[in-house]
């Protein structure tokens, strides 16, 4: 089986924070062909198809996610995008790391983009060698670790979620809790790599099934990544999975056309450029300045499609001039 070896390091990660592994632009992207190894840290992928990796990022951490009904290991891989994945996924520990998991009992565990973190059954644990392994088919996750199934969780993160509200983002989570409490750290981030913390929620002192909710008073991007610090009264902390909240821009641009000619009219966030492509498909007119209004002269009659960029994101809106 042929190699490839990239930024393997060894198990060290115990004291260690969030720290990335590789990150992989859009040009030139990492190709990793049928039945070569690609090892990131202890995060093992053997594609059984070609796999390509673009725009995309690694990290790994020490801090265990709160899955259901027992945290994780204390190794855990995020992806910056979330990625689908056909071939052989190994993830390696430390015996260090079990946090408290019985280690024949292990399962690999990923979470895709939004999601709840899964333990797989049909995966395998390597109690010699210290690795669980999963075989992917057309598998999609943005993180992985491993766990078991066997402890009830003090406290079990039911739902999490979040909505833009006007210019605002409302995050609300539920949780079922017995005998032990816990406070809530929340973190934001405008590309689920790098985050900031933006606030804190007090948890009830009591068992039962609660509901809470956070107000992100201002969200720096119209993509926002959001994930909670579930602090547990015993000095424990637990990583929710992250939620995306995207804004409807398309509401922003108000069209006016008349004659051969059309003004376009933005409120709120501007965009960083605008062009307009007619049926064909070919660009007839750009502007890549950022303006509340523009002008378009000269046009013929016919349909027309209106594109414009907001924070990196292009919309496309329809017209026709009569004739």
């Amino acid at each position: 089986m042929r190699l490839l070896l990239f930024a393997f390091l060894a198990f060290s990660l115990a004291t260690q924070a969030q720290r990335t592994i590789i990150s992989v632009g859009n040009a030139p992207s990492l190709l990793i062909k049928s039945g070569f190894i690609f090892s990131a840290d202890s995060l093992v992928l053997t594609p059984g198809a070609d796999f390509t990796l673009s725009s995309n990022s690694i990290q790994v951490s020490p801090v265990p996610v709160a899955i259901a009904p027992s945290p994780s290991i204390a190794r855990v891989y995020y992806l910056a995008s979330q990625v689908t994945f056909t071939g052989t996924i190994q993830l390696y520990y430390q015996p260090s790391e079990l946090n408290g998991n019985p280690e024949s009992s292990l399962k690999y565990t990923d979470s895709a983009l939004s999601g709840f973190w899964f333990a797989y059954p049909s995966s395998s644990v390597n109690t010699s060698l210290h690795y669980v392994q999963q075989a992917a088919a057309a598998q999609s996750f943005i993180g992985a670790t491993a766990s078991h199934q066997g402890v009830v969780l003090p406290l079990l993160l039911i739902s999490f979620s979040g909505n833009w509200e006007g210019d605002q983002v409302k995050l609300e989570w539920t949780v079922d809790q017995k005998d032990e409490p816990a406070n809530f750290a929340l973190e934001s981030s405008t590309d689920g790599y790098n985050w900031n913390k933006i606030g804190e929620r007090a948890g009830t002192w009591s068992n039962g099934v609660f509901t809470y909710d956070f107000m992100d008073a201002s969200p720096s991007s119209n993509i926002m990544f959001y994930r909670i610090d579930i602090l547990h009264f015993s000095g424990q902390v637990t990583h929710s999975f992250i939620v995306k909240v995207q804004k409807d821009i398309s509401n922003n641009v108000r069209l006016v056309s008349g004659g051969n000619s059309m003004s376009v009219y933005f409120s709120g966030v501007l965009p960083t450029g605008i062009r307009l492509i007619d049926v064909p498909g070919r660009i007839i007119w750009s502007d890549m300045s950022s303006r509340q209004q523009y002008n378009v002269t000269s046009l013929f009659p016919g349909a027309y499609f209106l594109q414009y960029q907001i924070a990196g994101q292009w919309v496309t809106k329809q017209f026709v001039i009569a004739r």
